[in-house]
């Protein structure tokens, strides 16, 4: 019998000689020997060899991973086609109505669509984490992409000069976006956001910074948690989980009401200067 991530199954071998990670997949999936003591169910024919469990295992996850995904997107589809039908009904509620009390409860009730639509659309962007390898991708093609989808008009966006690309999930446009959107929707009205690049050699640190209101000292870590914040809460998480694929790291050390600054630091094979097309190294 053995265990993957917590959860119990059986094996056609009747044991393994050790634990083992099964590879390509986010994390891993440790498995651990337990056993067949106790009675376990008896195996039909010759004992599979380890490298041929784990390729039987590996292909049963991505059968399932399929599964998963089909469900979700289904879901996901259905359910916002009838939240469309809600937002429908309840505009034509909205002009109807007259009474103030009434009216504020269609605006409560406006707000919970749209953050069931925001909650939807996390658990889409997070089950596609890892769904693609990774690639290089172009730092100045991303950042403009970011640009085009926030109200910019009234700051002041710095690039730094030189061309360079990076080594991330297919998902960095969408973490770049939520860093952004940190400093657009929640900095406190800033007029810029100043992006620069650091290369030690060993390493390099692409800083994110605004001249808004800044992040208090006791938050700065819990800005990453899942659930804290405002709106879904889960922006800067889902950032974080990008980034991680390919061994990025994501901290906040600005000064409190003087502007936030994120540091994304690169760990060297992540980064190099050049063009590039987005393509797997």
């Amino acid at each position: 019998m053995i265990t993957i991530n917590n959860r119990t199954g059986y094996s056609s071998s009747s044991c393994y000689p050790s634990p083992c990670i099964l590879p390509g997949l986010a994390g891993g999936f440790v498995l651990e020997d337990h056993g067949d003591a106790g009675g376990g169910r008896s195996n039909a024919g010759p004992p599979l060899s380890l490298e041929e469990e784990n390729e039987k295992l590996k292909a049963e996850i991505a059968f399932l991973q399929k599964k998963l995904q089909i469900v979700g997107s289904i879901t996901r589809h259905d359910v916002l086609n009838q939240m469309t039908a809600i937002v429908g009904y309840n505009e034509l509620l909205s002009m109807v109505i007259e009474d103030e009390k009434q009216k504020a409860f269609l605006e409560r009730e406006r707000y919970a669509v749209n953050k069931i639509r925001r909650q939807f659309q996390f658990a889409k962007d997070y089950q596609n984490i890892a769904a693609e390898p990774p690639r290089w991708q172009n730092l100045a093609n991303a950042m403009n992409r970011v640009k085009e989808l926030l109200d910019l008009q009234t700051i002041r966006f710095t690039t730094p000069p030189g061309t360079f690309v990076v080594y991330a999930d297919p998902l960095f446009d969408k973490a770049l976006l939520q860093v952004f959107d940190n400093s657009v929707c929640h900095a406190g009205g800033p007029t810029e956001i100043r992006i620069t690049l650091q290369d030690d050699g060993s390493s390099a640190r692409l800083i994110i910074e605004d001249d808004g209101a800044g992040i208090p000292a006791k938050e700065k870590e819990r800005i990453f948690e899942r659930g804290y914040g405002k709106g879904t809460g889960w922006g800067l998480f889902l950032a974080r989980e990008v980034l991680a694929i390919t061994g990025i790291t994501i901290s906040e050390d600005g000064e409190p009401g003087k502007g936030a600054r994120f540091v994304i630091t690169l760990p060297k094979g992540t980064y190099r200067e050049g063009e590039g097309p987005d393509s797997s190294p």
